[in-house]
């Protein structure tokens, strides 16, 4: 298989035409980070994309996870039981975002900011706060639509009264947001049907050559030998189409084996008892977002089993692009733009939601 060099760049965040000479940024990112998970490394990615456009950045987050990178993020104070790292709904939360709130206002009181930049729904909504207090601007980091993930999630029902609750409490986050800036043309598409935009911009995810490269050296890890590994990188809840994939390893050729990184691993590892299939699989449980790559050169195929009702964008397909890694998923427009941005890479699309059909396309990709 010929080698495929990606001529890739991070290209600047314009965040807004006035605030080109402005350089002190206040980033609230209301989730434990770092913790190794997608949504983490999209707030990486801005606050190292920002520095080096030359701003300066006070970063607040939540008092669990660990620091990368030399970045000194800002914790907000231990709330007694609050243990979760993971995705998903926590009743931790509220207290945790009005501790984000308090945080920041008093930074903004004791430091002359230029703009707050907000990740997730509820960074924005107290960027929206703070800017009705101080009348500083909102920049919005939206990662997909807040509705739709919790309904994928299965906190909410998706057309009962708490949906539309937190539909309205979307519309509002979104319409007094000063900018909007999306990682897919899918969401910058949704968010212009179903919201009055002021500015909206698109900033893929894609990766840090540093560490995603196909000379980085593969990690050590006991598999079976003369298997072809099929690797995934990701959440490994159900929404995010994992359950697709260990449904359709039975169909799949006992040549292939799977190698499984990310977490939670007790709903996956279950469902894979439950079809005898444990043996086919290595799970790897949360690994370094910096030694992914090394995890990522182990495989023969790489996987993304994400369906349109996760409401995500499918970041992970630029490092197994970046790792020269064929790919292969559901059809979703989304993945094949992705395709088209970089046509020599090999994809392999599946009817979305068809077990039996991803099976075929994995036992069908040849190197």
């Amino acid at each position: 298989m010929k080698i495929l060099m990606l001529n890739y760049e991070f290209p600047p965040l314009r965040v807004a035409l006035e605030m080109q000479n402005n350089k002190k940024v206040l980033m609230l990112a209301p989730t434990p980070f770092f913790s190794d998970r997608g949504c983490h490394i999209r707030i990486l990615n801005s606050y190292l994309k920002l520095k080096k456009e030359g701003f300066e950045i006070d970063l607040i987050t939540y008092p669990l996870g660990r620091d990368i990178l030399n970045i000194k993020p800002i914790r907000v104070s231990k709330v007694w039981g609050y243990k979760k790292i993971s995705p998903g709904f926590s009743i931790y939360k509220p207290f945790l975002d009005i501790l984000m709130y308090v945080k920041a206002k008093k930074l903004m009181k004791e430091r002359e900011y230029d703009f707050i930049y907000s990740h997730l729904h509820e960074g924005a909504l107290i960027g929206i706060l703070l800017k009705k207090k101080f009348g500083k601007k909102v920049v919005f980091d939206a990662q997909g639509s807040l509705t739709g993930e919790l309904s994928s999630q299965g906190t909410i029902k998706k057309r009962g009264l708490a949906s539309k609750i937190i539909w309205s409490m979307e519309r509002y986050i979104i319409e007094n947001s000063d900018e909007i800036i999306t990682s897919t043309e899918g969401l910058k598409k949704f968010m212009l049907t179903n919201f009055k935009i002021k500015k909206i911009s698109i900033q893929k995810d894609f990766p840090d050559k540093k560490l995603f490269n196909i000379n980085v050296n593969p990690a050590r890890l006991n598999l079976p030998k003369n298997k072809k590994i099929v690797v995934y990188l990701g959440g490994l809840q159900l929404y995010k189409g994992i359950n697709y994939l260990i449904k359709a390893i039975p169909f799949i050729e006992k040549e292939f084996h799977f190698l499984l990184m990310g977490y939670p691993i007790d709903n996956t590892k279950r469902l894979a008892k439950k079809l005898r299939i444990e043996d086919r699989i290595t799970f790897t449980g949360a690994i370094p977002y910096e030694k992914a790559a090394s995890y990522l050169k182990l495989g023969y195929i790489a996987i993304s089993p994400k369906t349109l009702e996760s409401g995500e964008a499918n970041a992970k397909i630029y490092n197994y692009i970046a790792m020269n890694l064929p790919v292969v998923s559901f059809d979703m427009p989304e993945t094949r733009q992705i395709a088209k941005e970089f046509p020599k890479a090999k994809f392999y699309f599946a009817k979305e939601r068809d077990v039996k059909d991803l099976a075929k396309k994995i036992n069908g990709v040849r190197r």
